[in-house]
Formats: C-alpha cells, sequence, structure tokens
C-alpha cells in the first residue's frame, strides 16, 4: 500500500541529483520561483526543439520512410471495417459494449 503523503518514486527518480534536498528547504516563495523558472526553461526547450532543423529534417524522413506501412494498415483497417458493417447488414450482433 502506498502513503498518500509520499511523493512518487517514478518522478523522483528524474529529478536532478540534489533537487529534492535542496527545494525541501525553500520556503513558499522560493518553491514558486522555482515553478515558474522551471516553466520558463521548458517553454525554452520546446521553443528550441521547434527550431531544430535537423530533428524536424528527420521526423519528416520518417513521415515519408513509414508513409507505405501507414497506407498499407490503414487499407487493412478499411477493409476490417467494410466486412464487420457486412455482416452487421447481414444480422450479426456484435454486442455494442467497448470493451
Amino acid at each position: 500500500m502506498t502513503d498518500e503523503n509520499s511523493f512518487p518514486d517514478k518522478i523522483l527518480k528524474k529529478l536532478p541529483t540534489g533537487f529534492a534536498d535542496d527545494a525541501n528547504s525553500l520556503s513558499k516563495e522560493e518553491l514558486k520561483n522555482t515553478i515558474y523558472q522551471s516553466e520558463a526553461n521548458v517553454y525554452t526547450i520546446d521553443k528550441e526543439k521547434e527550431d531544430d532543423h535537423k530533428l524536424n529534417g528527420a521526423k519528416d524522413l520518417i513521415k515519408e520512410l513509414s508513409a507505405p506501412y501507414r497506407e498499407a494498415k490503414s487499407a487493412q483497417m478499411a477493409k476490417i471495417r467494410y466486412c464487420l458493417w457486412l455482416l452487421e447488414t447481414k444480422g450479426e450482433n456484435f454486442g455494442g459494449t467497448s470493451e
């Protein structure tokens, strides 16, 4: 059973070394400033990621190379949906649950 007052280990492991110890001693105002600075850093990181031509080129290449697979899968899914529709028009009942 987990303690309601404990911080999730999954997130704790992502913190920089020593951050939790340092943050534990901060005042409310200092914690708010840390949040503000971290949000500003996230904004900068996202902006730099958007402007990364090499990364965007790689994404475009992946999109281009995977297109035939997406199209083939899409065609197979369309065939399945059409066959299911035909079965339904011929009286097949699929139960109507989404599970």
